[in-house]
């Protein structure tokens, strides 16, 4: 199993917004993808924070990340309505648990 990170920067008043795309994108594209296990998206209860959410995506291999970020959620990256989204990805491995 490998762990998808990904933190949003979004700018102020479009928080609402962008996680509509953002389901739109999990629901009709990520899920449909073999080697999806599951998502968890986490909403900043700080209005400041630079990070307004977090998605903590679980697949199969880093294979089938690579194979999902395909043509077809290119075009849905092309959206307008998230242009000004600032994501920063990352497939990451546990090193601890408690």
């Amino acid at each position: 199993m490998v762990t998808w990170i990904n933190c949003f920067e979004v700018p102020d008043g479009q928080q609402d917004q962008f996680f509509a795309v953002w389901r739109k994108m999990a629901v009709e594209h990520f899920k449909t993808k073999p080697g999806f296990v599951n998502y968890r998206m986490y909403r900043a209860r700080n209005p400041e924070g630079r990070f307004q959410f977090v998605n903590v995506t679980v697949w199969e291999s880093a294979e089938h990340i690579e194979a999902a970020h395909d043509e077809r959620f290119r075009e849905l990256l092309r959206n307008p309505e998230i242009a000004d989204v600032v994501a920063s990805p990352g497939m990451f491995d546990p090193v601890d648990e408690g």
